[in-house]
C-alpha cells in the first residue's frame, strides 16, 4: 500500500475539513477530486496493481465527516438512507454476490477478466479480441465491491449536503468551477502535447491503469487529467449537461453559462466517439423537450442557442474555405471516431465484452456472476450479468425515482431553484447513464452518476419539505369543498404529498401542483 502525493495532500486537506469544516465544504472537496479521473489517491500493489482514486479516497474522509459520534448528521444519514433505498439493496446484493457467485459458478463459463487480459503479442489480433479466461474469484471482485460502496457513499454524502439551500449553492458553482477546469485542462493537454511542459499534466496521471495519449490523422486527441480520452469526453459531457440545464433554468447562469460554453467546445475538439455521440442525442433531446413541452425552451435562451448555431456553422464554413484540408481531415476523424468504429478491432471487442453480460446472466439463471467478475461495454449488459435480475430491478427504481418522469420541473423550467436544480441533476444523471450504458466495463454506476441522483432526491424531497408549512396552515377540521384555479378538490383523506402523513382533512391549491 503507497500513498501518492495526491493522496497525502488529500489527507491534509480531509483532516482539516473533518476537525473543522461543514459538511458541505467536505462535499465540495469530492467534487473537486472528482476531477482527478487519471489519478491516484493510493496505490495498491497486492491487489493486481489496483488503485484509489482521489474521488474514493475523498469519500472517507466524507464518511467521518457524516457517521462520527458527535457529527450531528446521523439524521440525515438516516434519512439519505431510505431516501436511496433502491440504491442500497443495488449495492448491499452486489456486494454480497460479489464473493459468492464467482465461487458458485467458477469454471461453468469462460469470460473476459475485468483486468489482465491476454497480452496482444502473444496472439493474433482476432485470437486477442476474444481472450477469455475460466470464470473464477480475482481481485477485481473484492476492489469493484468497493467501488460499489463508494458510489452509495457518495449518493448519500450528496443528499445529505444537497438537502439545505447552501448545499446546493455548493453544488451549482463547484461543480461549474470544475467544469471550467476541466475544460482547460482538456485544452491544455492538446496545447502542451510534445513539449517539455507535458510533463506538468503527466504527474497527475499516476493511476495504474493504463493512460493513453493516442491521435489520429494528427489530431490529439483530448485528455485533460483522465487516462484516456472516451473517460474525459464522460465525465465532461456529464458536467456539460448539468452546466448547461442550470443555465437554461436561469441557476447561477454567471457561473453555469461560460462552464457550459467551454465545456460543450472542449467536447467537440476532444476526438472522443463519446463525445460525437452524446451531444447530438443531447441536441435530439432538447429539442424534442421545445416542441412537445411548451415552455421547456423560454424565448431569450432559444435566442442564444440560435446564434451559437449560427457561430459554428459560419466558423465551419470559413475553415472549409480557407483551410480545405484541414476540414477534410477533421471530418475524415469524426467519420472514423462514429461510423466506421462497429466495424473496427475495438468495435468487435467491445460488442464481445458487451454480450458476455447476456450471456452470464443466462447461464447464471438471472443471479448473476457477481461485480468484477468480467469485463463489459455496457451498464446496462454489466448489470444484467454481474447482479441478475435483483440488481437491474433496483438500480432502475433507483434511476426512474431520481429522474422523476411526471413532474413538470423535470421537462421545463420553474421558478423554484430547487427543483430547477433537481431536474439540470436528473438530466445530467441521465446522459450519464445513456453514455454508460456504450462504454462503462463494470457494473458499478460511478461516483458521478450517483452524486447526480443523490442530490436530485434531496432537493427535491427540500422543495416537498418546504411545503409543510403551508400544509399545516391550510389543515382544517372538517371536510371542505373548495375551488381551485384547476377546479375544485374534495379534502379529507390521505396526503397526496409523498413523504408526509396526514390524520386530518387538507386543503390543496397550485402550491403543491410540483411538490
Amino acid at each position: 500500500m503507497e500513498l501518492t502525493f495526491i493522496g497525502a495532500a488529500q489527507v491534509l486537506i480531509g483532516l482539516a475539513l473533518f476537525v473543522a469544516g461543514s459538511v458541505e465544504a467536505m462535499f465540495a472537496f469530492v467534487l473537486v477530486s472528482a476531477m482527478f479521473g487519471g489519478s491516484a489517491a493510493m496505490l495498491l500493489p497486492l491487489l493486481g496493481g489496483s488503485s484509489i482514486p482521489p474521488v474514493q479516497f475523498a469519500l472517507l474522509f466524507a464518511a467521518m465527516r457524516l457517521l462520527v459520534p458527535g457529527s450531528g448528521q446521523i439524521a440525515a444519514v438516516s434519512r439519505a438512507l431510505r431516501g436511496n433505498a433502491w440504491l442500497v439493496g443495488f449495492v448491499v446484493y452486489g456486494v454480497v454476490i460479489a464473493f459468492i457467485a464467482p465461487r458458485l459458478f467458477a469454471g461453468q463459463l469462460d469470460v473476459t477478466p475485468l483486468r489482465g487480459r491476454v497480452e496482444a503479442r502473444y496472439v493474433s489480433a482476432l485470437a486477442y479480441v476474444y481472450a477469455t479466461r475460466p470464470l473464477a474469484f480475482t481481485p477485481q471482485n473484492l476492489t469493484t465491491a468497493v467501488y460499489l460502496m463508494g458510489t452509495l457513499l457518495a449518493a448519500m454524502a450528496s443528499f445529505v449536503a444537497c438537502g439545505q439551500e447552501r448545499g446546493r449553492r455548493v453544488l451549482v458553482r463547484t461543480l461549474a468551477a470544475v467544469g471550467i477546469a476541466h475544460a482547460l485542462t482538456g485544452f491544455a493537454s492538446v496545447a502542451l502535447k510534445g513539449t517539455p511542459a507535458e510533463a506538468l499534466l503527466a504527474v497527475f496521471r499516476n493511476a495504474a491503469y493504463a493512460q493513453l495519449d493516442h491521435s489520429y490523422l494528427g489530431f490529439v486527441r483530448m485528455t485533460g487529467l483522465f487516462p484516456e480520452a472516451s473517460a474525459y469526453a464522460n465525465y465532461g459531457l456529464l458536467l456539460f449537461v448539468f452546466t448547461f440545464e442550470c443555465w437554461l433554468r436561469r441557476i447561477d447562469p454567471r457561473w453555469t453559462g461560460p462552464a457550459a460554453t467551454l465545456l460543450a467546445a472542449a467536447l467537440v475538439l476532444s476526438t472522443s466517439s463519446t463525445a460525437y455521440a452524446g451531444l447530438p442525442a443531447y441536441g435530439a433531446v432538447i429539442l424534442l423537450r421545445a416542441l412537445l413541452f411548451p415552455g421547456a425552451l423560454p424565448a431569450d435562451r432559444g435566442l442564444w442557442l440560435g446564434a451559437a448555431v449560427l457561430v459554428m456553422v459560419a466558423l465551419g464554413s470559413a475553415v472549409m474555405i480557407w483551410q480545405p484540408r484541414f476540414a477534410d481531415a477533421f471530418g475524415e476523424m469524426i467519420r472514423h471516431m462514429t461510423v466506421d468504429k462497429g466495424e473496427s478491432l475495438s468495435g468487435l471487442q467491445r460488442k464481445f465484452w458487451a454480450w458476455q453480460g447476456i450471456d452470464a446472466f443466462i447461464k447464471s439463471g438471472g443471479i448473476g456472476i457477481g461485480p468484477g467478475s468480467f469485463r463489459s461495454s455496457s451498464l446496462a449488459t454489466a448489470v444484467l450479468g454481474c447482479t441478475g435480475v435483483f440488481g437491474a430491478v433496483t438500480l432502475s427504481l433507483h434511476f426512474l425515482s431520481a429522474f422523476s418522469p411526471l413532474r413538470q420541473s423535470t421537462w421545463a423550467p420553474v421558478e423554484d431553484p430547487s427543483l430547477s436544480t433537481a431536474a439540470a441533476c436528473s438530466w445530467a444523471m441521465l446522459m450519464g447513464i445513456a453514455m454508460t450504458s456504450i462504454s462503462s466495463p463494470t457494473c458499478d454506476p460511478g461516483t458521478d452518476i450517483a452524486i447526480m441522483s443523490g442530490a436530485a432526491l434531496a432537493l427535491r424531497r427540500m422543495r416537498a419539505a418546504s411545503l409543510m408549512p403551508a400544509i399545516q396552515r391550510s389543515v382544517t377540521a372538517p371536510p371542505l369543498m373548495v375551488a381551485a384555479a384547476s377546479g375544485p378538490f374534495m379534502l379529507g383523506g390521505p396526503s397526496p404529498v409523498r413523504g408526509f402523513e396526514l390524520t386530518e382533512p387538507y386543503v390543496l391549491d397550485r402550491v403543491f401542483e410540483d411538490a
